[in-house]
């Protein structure tokens, strides 16, 4: 199983292109209970409530809020909601039955302190609750991190060294995104896919639009993604662009590609309360 960081799902066209990429491969983008949290507190699955459904409670929230700013942090929260409820929608959660909550639990108590640096309570911090849930699912996770809060060496070689007798995988549990998508896309038919997800992440708002308007729109975005700051997959996107440019029949791709929508991705992302600002 793999599943994603918080980090690759917070920016749009990033979360896009990992969802498109899974898409194409018939699969949701999962993410860990505890990345839902962090994304979305009050749509996550786990979030407290009285009896109704995340979404149900997030759009009366909405309906109370007082201001702006905070009908537009709830209405991203709803959107997330509504994805995690609809088993049709390109984004899922990763949850843990009982065995698993167990492992979860005894990770936490024990894995190395030096896994967190700088962090006082390891079992409340995120990025550990993110881990331990990841190992006790026996997945592993995709993250963009520069090692100030989470030592991927040293949580690998924990994982490596501690699975068997605490019953997860005795494995890498973090690989850094960018690295292991550029892995991933080293034949050509991984290369075409990998197009396709691109151009799927970046599709236009109208699913008719010509096939010049998908392909600039695919160059411009992937390198805006590319160049900004934070989280971005450089190398993943640098690949795309080289090869979508190199293409000997980009616009015959184009058209492929429309030929595979409606696309989950897209029609999913239409719905996001900032798809007009972008």
């Amino acid at each position: 199983m793999i599943v994603v960081d918080t980090t690759e799902l917070a920016r749009h066209t990033q979360r896009k292109l990992h969802a498109a990429w899974w898409e194409l491969q018939g699969k949701q983008l999962l993410a860990t209970p505890a990345v839902a949290e962090e994304l979305a507190p009050l749509g996550a699955p786990g979030a407290a409530r009285t009896g109704t459904k995340a979404s149900d409670h997030l759009a009366v929230l909405i309906r109370e809020a007082q201001s702006e700013e905070r009908k537009r942090r709830l209405r991203v929260q709803h959107w997330w909601a509504g994805q995690w409820e609809d088993p049709q929608s390109p984004y899922g959660i990763a949850n843990l039955n009982a065995q698993q909550e167990e492992i979860r639990a005894t990770v936490l108590e024990e894995i190395d302190e030096r896994c967190f640096p700088g962090v006082d309570t390891i079992e409340l911090h995120a990025d550990a609750r993110i881990v331990a849930e990841s190992m006790a699912l026996g997945a592993k996770m995709l993250l963009t991190s520069d090692m100030r809060t989470m030592d991927r060496v040293r949580v690998n070689e924990w994982a490596k060294a501690n699975g068997n007798r605490l019953g997860f995988p005795a494995q890498d549990v973090l690989y850094p995104a960018d690295e292991t998508l550029v892995q991933w896309t080293r034949t050509p038919s991984a290369i075409e896919k990998w197009l396709q997800a691109g151009m799927i992440a970046c599709w236009p708002a109208s699913d008719d639009a010509p096939a010049t308007e998908v392909v600039k729109e695919t160059l411009a975005r992937i390198d805006r993604m590319r160049s900004g700051s934070g989280g971005k997959l450089v190398n993943a996107a640098g690949r795309l662009i080289n090869e979508l440019r190199a293409h000997p029949d980009p616009l015959g791709l184009a058209e492929q590609t429309r030929k595979l929508l409606p696309s989950a991705t897209i029609d999913s992302e239409r719905g996001h309360p900032t798809y007009q600002l972008r």
